[in-house]
């Protein structure tokens, strides 16, 4: 089999750029991810790659200058325009931070190592990786550092190993696999993106392509390709990014891979259906489909939210419409072109993308697109509202680990704001949903002498119980408070929880130490409320006043993402995409009934008709989930101070 143009390959460019394309979506079906191994499309990409920069080298042995020029020309002009228009875009929708981001990814997908920027960021498969526009770039650089090098390994070979040309590729495949499998159990992410680590994939193309040169027809050709077909579909639909990826997982998509490209034989039904006009039409557009797919779903994500499958569709249009005009009037023709003028063009993208990175550094993001006060809000959504309150004198975690902010503390080395004598007093007790007001009221003129004994998932109870698989420790974290709490003057204490998490409550041993297990016997919700009902008593009693934080209202939307979407908007204005928990309030309520205590009604403030605010005319009044950013929780700091004694 020694075919020129093999018209099938376009048909699992089209699989392998599809499959992506609906990974990097998130598109499901009924809740089930469709596509959930789609990720394995930059596999067969790069056994398609290695199959075929192979056969150049070797078939038609150009030197290095005009196999180099060749791969520019393939390559760069697509790149270069995406890149240009990201640009633009970038300036448009993303706010100064984000678009620092950016710039980093620019760099390092202009020089084709941006594989190496993602490397020293959060894995491939984390939530952020939604938001960074070049991410799809990483493979680019894998691809670009095997073409600086192969050829210089196919001609030395050539000369000097002729005979051995198959065993020192398997060879290399070798080495390359199992330093990949060595780094997974190192770092997993090292491995995704690391050309040593990867480029077992590509020399698997290269020992394809020598085997087809000799290999025969046979009677199970067929059956061959179908079951490479079928290993291919089973690894896209059925694997999973938390599958341990690259090794053995990308293993089986490369085997597949190479069964199609050696079995599939002309006038076969896989060769028909896989040369299909739209089957062909898809892998001719692949490569700017690959570019531009990424780019439009974040910038999406960036200006309106969440893709929908509806929403899809219409992106799904748009990404051909670009990826078509692109090809036809952009790529190709540069591709093609004889005129050495056509790099005029590229060096005009090589110097509009390098004087957009400068800028970006020098303007500090382009940040003047922004108003000042929007700027004044964002720097309150930097970090989490319930960690930013720190002390300059450092406390300790449970685990021993030395710790700054004022959450998650043990107990004994609390965050204490101490003022003059005749200032009042107040104590955060509870988990981040009363965290939330501990930077806001250190801010409180004139200034309270204020306790922070927020801990995160760690209500205030009586009783050896937990809550929250992450924090084992509550009960230890309690009796510190109790020993504390038993020896303080009575003052005011604002009690706040999530009290969703009661539904957890699990009995805890006596005396938890880091690192053990806890017990896993579930404790019904009424329990744990009887526990809680114990703990206000219990403060009552000492002749503490306590002020119970009630449930917030629950988002429907991530309201720190909008925020940050939002932020090129001149001012902000109220939005009510929140619903009610009244529900928890009055289970709360009812727990805490005939004890003399005061509620901060969130929902009474925030909502009507069954609608809360989101935004204020100050921005979000969320940053994390339920918890109220430093805005919501500005809505309630009249309301605390009013009461406390």
């Amino acid at each position: 089999m020694n075919r020129v143009y093999r018209s099938e390959l376009d048909g699992l460019r089209a699989i392998a750029v599809l499959s992506v394309l609906i990974y990097h979506a998130n598109l499901t079906f009924k809740g089930i991810p469709l596509f959930s191994g789609g990720f394995l499309g930059v596999d067969i990409f790069f056994v398609l790659s290695g199959f075929l920069i192979t056969g150049i080298l070797i078939d038609k042995s150009p030197t290095l200058l005009q196999f180099y020029k060749s791969r520019v020309d393939r390559i760069y002009p697509a790149l270069l325009l995406m890149l240009f228009l990201s640009c633009i875009f970038a300036y448009i929708y993303l706010i100064p931070s984000d678009l620092l981001n950016f710039r980093e990814q620019l760099k390092g997908a202009t020089a084709f190592f941006s594989n190496y920027i993602f490397m020293y960021e959060d894995s491939y498969i984390a939530d952020s990786s939604q938001y960074k526009i070049l991410l799809h770039t990483w493979s680019l650089g894998v691809e670009w550092q095997y073409y600086l090098a192969f050829p210089f390994v196919i001609y030395g070979i050539k000369k000097f190993f002729s005979s051995q040309f198959e065993q020192i590729l398997i060879i290399l495949f070798a080495v390359s696999f199992f330093y990949c499998l060595y780094l997974m159990k190192i770092n997993s992410t090292f491995a995704f993106y690391s050309t040593p680590a990867r480029v077992w994939e590509l020399f698997a193309g290269g020992i394809v392509f020598l085997i087809s040169k000799h290999l025969k027809d046979s009677k199970f050709d067929n059956i061959l390709s179908a079951f490479g077909l079928v290993i291919i579909a089973y690894c896209l639909i059925f694997f999973k990014d938390t599958d341990a990826h690259p090794g053995f997982v990308s293993l089986l998509a490369v085997f597949g891979t190479t069964l199609f490209i050696l079995f599939t034989k002309e006038n076969s039904f896989i060769y028909k259906m896989a040369t299909l006009r739209i089957s062909i039409f898809f892998g001719v557009i692949s490569y700017s489909l690959y570019l531009y797919h990424q780019p439009i779903l974040v910038f999406y994500r960036f200006a309106y939210g969440e893709i929908g499958n509806k929403v899809f569709i219409a992106l799904f249009a748009v990404m051909i419409l670009i990826s078509y005009l692109s090809y036809r009037f952009f790529e190709n023709p540069i591709r093609r072109s004889k005129n050495n003028k056509k790099y005029l063009i590229l060096l005009f993208f090589v110097l509009f993308i390098i004087a957009f990175y400068k800028g970006a550094k020098y303007t500090n993001g382009y940040e003047f697109r922004q108003s000042q006060e929007v700027r004044e809000a964002l720097k309150h959504f930097k970090e989490r509202e319930w960690i930013r309150l720190k002390s300059d004198i450092k406390g300790y975690e449970f685990s021993g680990k030395e710790i700054e902010s004022c959450n998650r503390r043990v107990p004994m080395t609390a965050c204490i704001f101490k003022s003059d004598e005749n200032s009042r007093k107040i104590v955060i007790l509870g988990d981040s949903y009363s965290g939330v007001f501990s930077y806001i009221l250190s801010e409180y003129k004139p200034k309270l002498y204020l306790v922070a004994l927020n801990y995160s998932a760690s209500p205030i109870l009586s009783d050896p119980i937990w809550v929250n698989k992450n924090y084992p420790e509550l009960w230890e974290i309690n009796k510190e408070r109790w020993k504390i709490l038993e020896k303080m003057e009575p003052t005011n204490i604002l009690v706040g929880t999530n009290f969703n998490q009661f539904n957890n409550g699990k009995k805890s041993v006596e005396n938890y130490k880091f690192g053990e297990k806890n017990l896993e016997e579930k404790i019904p919700k009424e329990e744990v409320y009887k526990s809680f009902r114990k703990s206000i008593e219990k403060l009552i009693s000492l002749g503490h006043n306590p002020i119970i934080l009630l449930q917030p209202p629950k988002p429907s939307k991530d309201i720190a993402k909008e925020m940050k979407r939002k932020s090129l908007v001149l001012n902000f204005k109220e939005e009510w995409d929140a619903v009610p928990t009244t529900n928890i309030d009055n289970e709360v309520r009812n727990a805490l009934k005939g004890l003399n205590v005061t509620f901060i009604d969130m929902n009474a403030k925030m909502c009507k008709e069954n609608k809360c605010l989101t935004f204020n005319k100050n921005g979000g009044l969320y940053n994390g989930g339920q918890h109220l950013s430093y805005f919501g929780a500005q809505l309630f700091v009249d309301d605390i101070i009013k009461v406390l004694k």
